[in-house]
Protein backbone atom coordinates (compact mmCIF):
# COMPACT_ATOMS: atom_id res chain seq x y z
CA UNK A 1 0.00 0.00 0.00
CA UNK A 2 1.12 3.28 -0.69
CA UNK A 3 0.94 6.58 1.08
CA UNK A 4 -0.74 8.75 -1.83
CA UNK A 5 -2.94 8.34 -4.70
CA UNK A 6 -2.85 11.60 -6.91
CA UNK A 7 -5.26 11.60 -9.42
CA UNK A 8 -4.44 14.42 -12.55
CA UNK A 9 -7.24 14.09 -14.87
CA UNK A 10 -6.38 15.29 -18.27
CA UNK A 11 -8.87 15.75 -21.24
CA UNK A 12 -7.04 18.68 -23.94
CA UNK A 13 -4.19 20.13 -21.80
CA UNK A 14 -0.50 19.41 -22.97
CA UNK A 15 1.89 22.15 -21.82
CA UNK A 16 0.18 22.24 -18.26
CA UNK A 17 0.06 18.78 -17.92
CA UNK A 18 3.66 18.14 -18.21
CA UNK A 19 4.15 21.50 -16.08
CA UNK A 20 1.51 19.64 -13.38
CA UNK A 21 3.44 16.65 -12.88
CA UNK A 22 6.77 17.92 -12.92
CA UNK A 23 5.85 20.40 -10.11
CA UNK A 24 3.79 17.54 -8.24
CA UNK A 25 7.02 14.84 -8.23
CA UNK A 26 9.23 18.68 -7.25
CA UNK A 27 6.88 18.87 -4.14
CA UNK A 28 6.50 15.14 -3.02
CA UNK A 29 10.13 14.22 -3.71
CA UNK A 30 10.80 11.03 -1.23
CA UNK A 31 7.20 10.81 -0.37
CA UNK A 32 5.39 7.32 -1.20
CA UNK A 33 3.31 8.79 -3.55
CA UNK A 34 1.90 7.53 -7.17
CA UNK A 35 0.38 9.74 -9.75
CA UNK A 36 -2.51 8.56 -12.43
CA UNK A 37 -3.04 10.38 -15.07
CA UNK A 38 -6.79 9.59 -15.58
CA UNK A 39 -8.18 10.66 -18.93
CA UNK A 40 -10.14 9.26 -22.09
CA UNK A 41 -9.95 7.91 -25.26
CA UNK A 42 -11.65 10.42 -26.62
CA UNK A 43 -9.06 13.42 -25.47
CA UNK A 44 -7.08 15.05 -27.88
CA UNK A 45 -4.01 12.99 -29.30
CA UNK A 46 -1.15 15.72 -28.14
CA UNK A 47 -2.53 14.93 -24.66
CA UNK A 48 -2.74 11.58 -24.41
CA UNK A 49 1.05 11.69 -26.24
CA UNK A 50 2.13 14.27 -23.40
CA UNK A 51 0.45 11.85 -20.94
CA UNK A 52 2.19 9.06 -22.45
CA UNK A 53 5.87 10.77 -22.65
CA UNK A 54 5.31 11.52 -18.98
CA UNK A 55 4.81 8.05 -17.51
CA UNK A 56 7.93 7.26 -19.99
CA UNK A 57 10.00 9.86 -17.51
CA UNK A 58 8.98 9.15 -14.12
CA UNK A 59 8.59 5.58 -12.74
CA UNK A 60 5.57 6.71 -10.08
CA UNK A 61 3.19 8.54 -13.00
CA UNK A 62 1.08 6.11 -14.49
CA UNK A 63 -1.54 6.47 -17.38
CA UNK A 64 -5.44 5.38 -17.11
CA UNK A 65 -8.36 5.20 -19.53
CA UNK A 66 -11.66 5.79 -17.84
CA UNK A 67 -13.90 3.20 -19.09
CA UNK A 68 -17.14 4.77 -18.82
CA UNK A 69 -17.68 8.56 -19.47
CA UNK A 70 -17.57 11.93 -17.51
CA UNK A 71 -15.16 12.94 -14.97
CA UNK A 72 -16.80 10.98 -12.00
CA UNK A 73 -15.49 7.89 -14.30
CA UNK A 74 -12.19 9.36 -14.45
CA UNK A 75 -11.99 10.44 -10.49
CA UNK A 76 -13.92 6.74 -9.22
CA UNK A 77 -12.49 4.11 -11.30
CA UNK A 78 -9.26 5.36 -10.02
CA UNK A 79 -9.83 5.61 -6.47
CA UNK A 80 -11.32 2.28 -6.45
CA UNK A 81 -8.89 -0.03 -8.44
CA UNK A 82 -5.77 2.69 -5.73
CA UNK A 83 -3.91 0.86 -2.73
CA UNK A 84 -3.30 3.87 -0.99
CA UNK A 85 -4.17 5.75 2.39
CA UNK A 86 -4.72 8.83 0.38
CA UNK A 87 -6.32 10.38 -2.46
CA UNK A 88 -6.43 13.76 -4.06
CA UNK A 89 -8.28 14.23 -7.31
CA UNK A 90 -7.14 17.41 -9.27
CA UNK A 91 -7.19 19.04 -12.82
CA UNK A 92 -4.34 18.99 -15.56
CA UNK A 93 -4.60 22.79 -15.97
CA UNK A 94 -2.89 24.48 -13.46
CA UNK A 95 -6.15 25.65 -11.75
CA UNK A 96 -5.37 23.39 -8.80
CA UNK A 97 -1.48 24.33 -7.87
CA UNK A 98 0.25 20.65 -7.42
CA UNK A 99 2.82 22.25 -4.55
CA UNK A 100 -0.43 22.72 -2.38
CA UNK A 101 -0.78 18.59 -2.67
CA UNK A 102 2.16 18.31 -0.19
CA UNK A 103 0.67 20.80 2.51
CA UNK A 104 -2.58 19.05 2.22
CA UNK A 105 -0.84 15.96 3.29
CA UNK A 106 0.98 17.21 5.90
CA UNK A 107 -2.19 18.94 7.22
CA UNK A 108 -4.71 15.15 6.79
CA UNK A 109 -1.54 13.63 9.16
CA UNK A 110 -1.58 16.67 11.46
CA UNK A 111 -5.22 17.33 12.47
CA UNK A 112 -6.56 13.39 11.51
CA UNK A 113 -9.05 14.65 9.67
CA UNK A 114 -11.09 12.70 7.33
CA UNK A 115 -11.05 15.54 4.17
CA UNK A 116 -8.63 18.33 3.30
CA UNK A 117 -10.27 21.21 1.47
CA UNK A 118 -8.48 23.91 -0.92
CA UNK A 119 -10.65 26.95 -0.68
CA UNK A 120 -10.54 29.85 -2.63
CA UNK A 121 -12.82 31.49 0.10
CA UNK A 122 -11.14 32.00 3.27
CA UNK A 123 -8.17 34.52 4.59
CA UNK A 124 -5.18 34.38 2.23
CA UNK A 125 -6.93 32.69 -0.71
CA UNK A 126 -7.37 34.44 -4.06
CA UNK A 127 -9.39 34.37 -7.60
CA UNK A 128 -7.69 35.51 -10.59
CA UNK A 129 -8.96 35.56 -14.03
CA UNK A 130 -12.31 33.64 -12.78
CA UNK A 131 -15.06 35.52 -15.03
CA UNK A 132 -17.77 37.72 -13.36
CA UNK A 133 -20.39 35.01 -14.19
CA UNK A 134 -18.74 31.80 -12.33
CA UNK A 135 -17.70 33.98 -9.77
CA UNK A 136 -21.33 34.96 -8.69
CA UNK A 137 -22.56 31.31 -9.59
CA UNK A 138 -19.95 29.94 -6.95
CA UNK A 139 -20.49 32.59 -4.68
CA UNK A 140 -23.97 31.81 -4.68
CA UNK A 141 -23.79 28.06 -4.36
CA UNK A 142 -21.03 28.62 -1.33
CA UNK A 143 -23.78 30.52 0.29
CA UNK A 144 -26.56 28.21 -0.46
CA UNK A 145 -24.23 25.10 0.32
CA UNK A 146 -23.99 26.79 3.97
CA UNK A 147 -27.78 27.41 4.50
CA UNK A 148 -27.84 22.85 3.60
CA UNK A 149 -24.94 22.60 5.54
CA UNK A 150 -24.49 25.19 8.38
CA UNK A 151 -20.92 23.63 9.45
CA UNK A 152 -18.06 26.06 9.14
CA UNK A 153 -16.99 25.46 5.50
CA UNK A 154 -16.26 28.04 3.42
CA UNK A 155 -15.99 25.59 -0.07
CA UNK A 156 -18.09 23.66 -1.50
CA UNK A 157 -17.21 23.21 -5.16
CA UNK A 158 -14.03 23.54 -6.15
CA UNK A 159 -12.84 20.10 -7.46
CA UNK A 160 -9.34 19.74 -5.46
CA UNK A 161 -9.08 17.64 -2.25
CA UNK A 162 -7.50 15.11 -0.42
CA UNK A 163 -9.44 12.16 1.22
CA UNK A 164 -8.71 9.41 3.37
CA UNK A 165 -9.31 6.94 0.54
CA UNK A 166 -12.33 4.49 2.06
CA UNK A 167 -14.22 8.04 2.84
CA UNK A 168 -13.84 8.67 -0.67
CA UNK A 169 -14.85 5.32 -1.90
CA UNK A 170 -17.22 3.84 0.35
CA UNK A 171 -19.81 5.88 -0.83
CA UNK A 172 -22.25 5.62 -4.38
CA UNK A 173 -22.85 9.34 -6.21
CA UNK A 174 -25.29 10.22 -9.02
CA UNK A 175 -23.57 12.95 -10.67
CA UNK A 176 -21.65 11.62 -13.50
CA UNK A 177 -20.25 15.32 -14.76
CA UNK A 178 -18.59 18.20 -12.72
CA UNK A 179 -21.44 18.51 -9.76
CA UNK A 180 -20.14 15.21 -8.93
CA UNK A 181 -17.07 17.50 -7.38
CA UNK A 182 -20.07 19.00 -4.67
CA UNK A 183 -21.85 15.91 -4.42
CA UNK A 184 -18.72 14.10 -3.14
CA UNK A 185 -18.79 16.66 -0.56
CA UNK A 186 -22.07 16.80 0.49
CA UNK A 187 -22.49 13.11 0.52
CA UNK A 188 -19.05 12.63 3.74
CA UNK A 189 -21.16 15.56 5.53
CA UNK A 190 -23.96 14.14 5.29
CA UNK A 191 -22.33 10.97 7.16
CA UNK A 192 -20.60 13.26 9.18
CA UNK A 193 -16.85 13.42 8.15
CA UNK A 194 -14.44 15.82 9.65
CA UNK A 195 -13.05 18.15 7.58
CA UNK A 196 -10.15 21.23 7.22
CA UNK A 197 -9.63 23.94 4.57
CA UNK A 198 -6.39 25.37 3.73
CA UNK A 199 -5.89 28.25 1.25
CA UNK A 200 -5.49 28.57 -2.40
CA UNK A 201 -4.61 31.07 -4.83
CA UNK A 202 -6.94 30.43 -7.90
CA UNK A 203 -5.77 31.48 -11.50
CA UNK A 204 -7.63 30.98 -14.69
CA UNK A 205 -6.31 27.98 -17.01
CA UNK A 206 -4.31 29.56 -20.14
CA UNK A 207 -4.58 26.30 -22.65
CA UNK A 208 -7.16 23.95 -23.72
CA UNK A 209 -11.03 24.62 -22.82
CA UNK A 210 -13.06 24.15 -19.73
CA UNK A 211 -15.52 21.56 -20.21
CA UNK A 212 -18.04 23.61 -18.12
CA UNK A 213 -20.58 25.70 -19.44
CA UNK A 214 -23.50 27.16 -17.67
CA UNK A 215 -25.96 25.23 -18.21
CA UNK A 216 -23.22 22.43 -16.05
CA UNK A 217 -22.82 25.35 -13.55
CA UNK A 218 -26.55 25.90 -12.60
CA UNK A 219 -26.36 21.23 -12.37
CA UNK A 220 -24.65 22.46 -9.67
CA UNK A 221 -27.85 23.14 -7.71
CA UNK A 222 -29.29 19.71 -7.63
CA UNK A 223 -27.12 17.75 -5.40
CA UNK A 224 -27.44 20.68 -2.75
CA UNK A 225 -31.25 19.56 -2.93
CA UNK A 226 -31.46 16.11 -3.74
CA UNK A 227 -28.37 14.89 -0.80
CA UNK A 228 -30.18 16.64 1.96
CA UNK A 229 -33.35 15.48 1.35
CA UNK A 230 -32.77 11.78 0.22
CA UNK A 231 -32.22 8.89 3.36
CA UNK A 232 -28.77 7.86 3.91
CA UNK A 233 -29.64 4.25 2.66
CA UNK A 234 -29.45 5.85 -0.62
CA UNK A 235 -25.30 6.26 -0.48
CA UNK A 236 -24.06 3.35 0.88
CA UNK A 237 -22.61 0.48 -1.52
CA UNK A 238 -23.99 -2.34 -0.76
CA UNK A 239 -21.72 -5.31 0.70
CA UNK A 240 -20.41 -7.35 -2.08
Amino acid sequence: MTELTVIVLAYNEVSSLKTTIERLNGTLSGQDVKIVISTSSLATGECIKMAKDLTAKFKNVSLYFQVKPFVASAVMEVAHQSKSKYIVYMSSDLETPPELVATMLDRIKQTGVDIVLASRWIQNSRFENYGKWKYLVSYLAQKLCKVFYPNGLTEFTYGFRLYKKEVLCEYRYFETKHPFFLESLLVQLKFGMKTCEIPVSWTARSEGKSLVNKITLLRYLVPIVRTKLLPKRFYRLQEP
